[in-house]
């Protein structure tokens, strides 16, 4: 057992207050009614406020009563709003908030006893909405905090909320980009299920010759290998691997196959012997039918890699070949398809070191289960990722989802390279698994069928927890 450290909170969710800023009539009418009845009182006070010069004065007055000054910027910039409320020419309370993108945040918001009295912090955060309605930002964050009092008053002020959570729980859930986990092991077996599944998986590949793989990685080795044996790519070739953005970002499982046999090229070459194309994340490459034609031009194969993409409309038909990873699909601990060419069991052994009939078996009789919500699977995909839009913003949407599209996972936008490996890192500590979209400044997200809404929660407030940092903004509430 641990020993006895003293207690810290902070690890589980709690809901964040955002304050809308687009409508100042509609924000009035959904504050809390005793947050109104605050600002009119301290209308009555007196008190003038007036946006701060950031004199060493100024600022020292207001640190000497703010509880968290180690949270203001040591350089004040043109992202910093300092406006201080003054009674009788005294300085006795002040708000401190920063831009990021089209959001406010508010960083610091303290007040001496005299300001509490009137009220005047109030005062100050409706100040905000009055000086900023009308611009481009979208709402102020006023935050979130572990101590009820603090809490209660930033509720008050809630016109639309948000997860949070600030540390890593003692028991944390596994919450993986793919649907598997522990309770999918145990499903029922149907008796007539490899018949069942051969029907579907005849239908879904449209009659087409297919090969069960234990992995979609080994599904691609044994392509490439395969074509190389049949004198269609040669030492020296390539294969050109295009993906939806053409970005850096390729996964290590697709080109460490290919490069098994030969190098892979992110451009089109003379010695392009397969063109590869990448439906990222179940997005559609926006430029399949002219890698058609000039597939076809060049009497190359073109391979389209469905690894996320099961359930999208538009792809996996176009492809001489085509490769699907059931892992990223269904709560499946393994299998692939290769979808153009059938291996049998002895070829996969003796020349490519992959066959494995019992886990065909095993797979396939569990995919059977899985197969019948298909349907209720792919929408609760479309929900996650709506719902992560609505917890996030649009601004940080890496793809948009179209219609026709079941998404593999939700790829968020963040500040930058740096930032990107500090939340991802982060993250994790929560028992989320969380990749780098590398050198996209992005992280990627569970979205799968599996992931509720609790589930979806606490990946965001995982993810929001840490949004003050890397957005330049220091310091949380406590």
């Amino acid at each position: 057992m641990p020993p006895y450290v003293p207690y810290v909170s902070k690890d589980f969710l709690i809901e964040g207050s955002r304050l809308r800023l687009d409508d100042k009539e509609k924000a009035w009418a959904e504050i809390d009614g005793r947050m109104r009845t605050a600002i009119r009182k301290a209308r009555e006070s007196g008190a003038v406020i007036r946006k701060a010069q950031g004199t060493k004065e100024e600022l020292a007055t207001f640190r000497s009563f703010c509880l968290n000054p180690d949270d203001m910027p040591e350089v004040f910039t043109d992202r910093y709003h300092l406006y201080l409320a003054e009674l009788d020419r005294e300085i006795i309370a002040g708000i401190l908030v920063v831009e990021v993108g089209s959001k406010l945040f508010m960083l610091c918001h303290a007040s001496t006893p005299v300001a509490k009295r009137e009220n005047i912090p109030s005062l100050l955060i409706w100040h905000i909405v009055e000086e900023f309605t009308g611009n481009h930002f979208a709402y102020l964050d006023v935050g979130a905090s572990y101590r009820p009092s603090l809490q209660n008053f930033f509720q008050g002020w809630r016109t639309s909320g948000y997860p949070m959570i600030m540390k890593p729980p003692e028991l944390q859930p596994s919450l993986m980009l793919t649907p598997f986990d522990t309770q999918a092991m145990d499903v029922p077996v149907a008796t007539d299920a490899r018949s069942k599944i051969a029907s579907y998986l005849t239908k879904k590949f449209a009659g087409r010759p297919y090969t069960f793989f234990p992995r979609g990685m080994y599904a691609i080795f044994t392509l490439i290998r395969w074509l190389k044996n049949e004198g269609k790519i040669h030492d020296g070739d390539n294969v050109w691997i295009t993906t939806t953005t053409d970005t850096h970002y390729v996964s290590s499982c697709v080109t460490s196959a290919i490069e098994q046999t030969v190098p892979v090229s992110r451009a089109l070459t003379d010695r392009t012997k397969a063109i590869f194309v990448i439906h990222e994340f179940g997005f559609p490459h926006p430029r399949l039918k002219e890698l058609r034609a000039i597939a076809d031009e060049r009497n190359i194969p073109l391979i389209e890699d469905c690894a996320y993409s099961w359930g999208t409309a538009g792809t996996g038909m176009t492809g001489d070949y085509v490769i699907y990873s059931l892992t990223k699909a269904f709560p499946v601990q393994f299998g692939g398809y290769l979808v153009g060419k059938k291996f049998s069991h002895e070829e996969l052994w003796q020349g490519y070191g992959c066959s494995d009939r019992g886990k065909e078996e095993y797979t396939e009789t569990r995919l059977a289960h899985w197969i019948g919500q298909e349907d209720a699977s792919m929408q609760r995909r479309r929900d996650n990722y709506d719902q992560y839009r609505a917890l996030f913003g649009d601004d940080r949407v890496y793809f948009p989802l179209a219609e026709g599209v079941v998404p593999g996972a939700f790829v968020l936008r963040i500040a930058d390279e740096e930032a990107m490996k500090t939340v991802s890192a982060f993250v994790r500590r929560f028992g989320i698994e969380c990749g780098n979209y590398w050198q996209n400044s992005a992280i990627i997200l569970p979205v799968h069928q599996r992931v509720a809404p609790a589930h979806l929660a606490y990946i965001a407030g995982a993810v929001l927890a840490t949004e003050r940092e890397w957005c330049g903004v220091p310091g949380s509430h406590q």
